[in-house]
């Protein structure tokens, strides 16, 4: 066999050893299954309002970089707005953590959904 062939069996068994890899990995759980948001709209001090509460995982895995989107509800229920902030820390497997997304309207109605959030089994 040529060093050519050789090269290219190499080549082709890596590719589809990586493919397999892939494929075998676990994606986990769609966001809305694993992390749930239970929230308040709260004026501040300064008369504006936020929407605070807290993110809860149910997953095996810890939820990382984890972004929210808070929308802002028409009389209609169409979004009106969005605000979007991050989750400061990680939300352990099992547990919660806080959140807190500024608004400009305390009497308007809001809908909180997790964007995007990576989910990691090792500590950091």
């Amino acid at each position: 066999m040529s060093n050519l062939t050789r090269m290219v069996v190499l080549t082709v068994a890596v590719l589809l050893g990586e493919a397999a890899i892939v494929a075998a990995q676990d994606h986990g759980v769609p966001y809305a299954d694993s992390l749930r948001a239970e929230w308040t709209v709260e004026p501040t001090r300064t008369g504006r309002a936020q929407v605070v509460g807290y993110l809860h995982n149910s997953n095996i895995k810890d939820a990382a970089n984890v972004w929210l989107r808070v929308d802002q509800l028409g009389a209609d229920g169409a979004v009106a707005g969005s605000y979007r902030r991050r989750v400061v820390g990680d939300v352990l497997s099992g547990g919660r953590s806080v959140f807190a997304v500024p608004v400009a309207d305390a009497g308007a109605r809001y809908r909180v959904t997790v964007e995007t959030a990576d989910w990691v089994k090792e500590c950091r």
